[in-house]
């Protein structure tokens, strides 16, 4: 039974002075079979590409997450949301992202800054896609998202560390 799964991964692109990361939704079997999805993704250095971590999605603000072929009637939608900000006496701007079950993509931007970053200084969203329609569909592999109200908490992270999986890792 294939599994959502997201993978927070990184690695080298072009001229940058800086390792990129990037996050990418995959519907697999597994770990091991996301891997050829995750590569063909990758925009950077093909060789450089690595895992930092990855998770299971199997429950968000109270529903299941299933997949099934069909596309999922009206209702609620899950949706990614990245937002960034600023700490005062910092270059970088810093950045977090969660998962939010909500009607429209506003409702998701208003969870979420309302949820992520807090007290930060111009705290603003960065990135905002409905999972099933938006993200990467081809990645999902024939599934669509359905939310099924049910109690449950969110999957903890499954793994973190640094695990090459570029072209020509060995993997």
């Amino acid at each position: 039974m294939p599994h959502l799964y997201q993978f927070y991964v990184g690695g080298h692109a072009g001229r940058a002075n800086l390792e990129v990361h990037d996050l990418q939704f995959v519907v697999a079997e597994s770990v091991e079979a996301a891997i050829p999805h995750l590569r063909a993704a990758w925009f950077g250095d093909p060789g450089k590409l690595h895992l930092d971590g990855y998770r299971r999605i199997s429950w968000v603000d109270g529903y299941r997450v299933a997949l099934r072929p069909a596309p999922a009637p009206a209702g609620p939608r899950l949706y990614f949301v990245n937002v960034g900000g600023y700490r005062a006496g910092e270059l970088a701007e810093l950045h977090e992202f969660g998962l939010f079950v909500a009607n429209s993509a506003a409702d998701a931007k208003a969870q979420a800054l309302q949820t992520l970053l807090v007290g930060a200084v111009q705290q603003h969203k960065d990135n905002l896609k409905e999972v099933d329609n938006q993200l990467l569909l081809d990645r999902l592999q024939g599934y669509h998202v359905h939310l099924v109200p049910g109690d449950g908490e969110p999957d903890p992270v499954a793994w973190q560390g640094y695990r090459p999986i570029g072209v020509g890792s060995g993997e």
